[in-house]
């Protein structure tokens, strides 16, 4: 029996999703993820990030694509986290898609 749930549910991270608190970021996440069809992620609050913040959402994404899901953020990537991406390459200019999902650029 499927229990995904057809509405729409909301994850909202701390300040800090870093190395030290992914454990619990990831926890979270996969808890939504797995029980509904459509989740925001509310990253505004946000502002101690590095690599393995970007490797849960991305994870994350990737893992509801491939499910029939959708993973979305409330607004775009801003302050420590949108430095870690750049950083990273992850919103490049020939990472089109990444950058409309990470900022809000193009369709959503």
């Amino acid at each position: 029996m499927d229990m995904t749930q057809d509405v729409q549910c909301a994850v909202i991270f701390g300040k800090e999703i870093a190395v030290g608190t992914i454990a619990a970021a990831h926890a979270d996440l996969l808890s939504v993820l797995e029980n509904s069809s459509s989740v925001l992620l509310d990253i505004s609050a946000v502002n101690i990030a590095d690599l393995t913040t970007v490797q849960l959402i991305e994870a994350a994404r990737q893992s509801a694509v491939r499910a029939g899901k959708t993973l979305k953020l409330s607004g775009p990537a801003t302050g420590e986290l949108r430095s870690v991406l750049e950083r990273g390459g992850f919103i490049s200019a020939e990472a089109s898609e990444s950058r409309n999902f990470w900022l809000h650029e193009g369709p959503q």
